[in-house]
């Protein structure tokens, strides 16, 4: 995926994009953009999440200078 942070505080707008490339979801994404947290906001995806909508909450394991990496927990309505 890719990941856009406009801003260095905790109200900074981000930009996530969440791509599959296994599984029954092979080809489809997850876009996700939301000021804030710890609620950001699904508003849509390609494939089999087109249209989709929900939330996405987050859980920082690490984070420093050179490494961050992140626990999502999804909750999306798609058609």
């Amino acid at each position: 995926g890719i990941s856009l942070l406009a801003g260095s505080n905790t109200s900074s707008t981000q930009y996530i994009e969440f791509g599959f490339n296994t599984g029954k979801f092979n080809g489809s994404s997850l876009s996700v953009f939301s000021r804030g947290e710890p609620g950001l906001a699904v508003v849509g995806g390609r494939g089999r999440f087109m249209m989709a909508k929900g939330t996405a909450l987050f859980n920082p394991i690490l984070i420093n200078a050179t490494n961050v990496i992140m626990e999502f927990n999804f909750t999306v309505v798609h058609y």
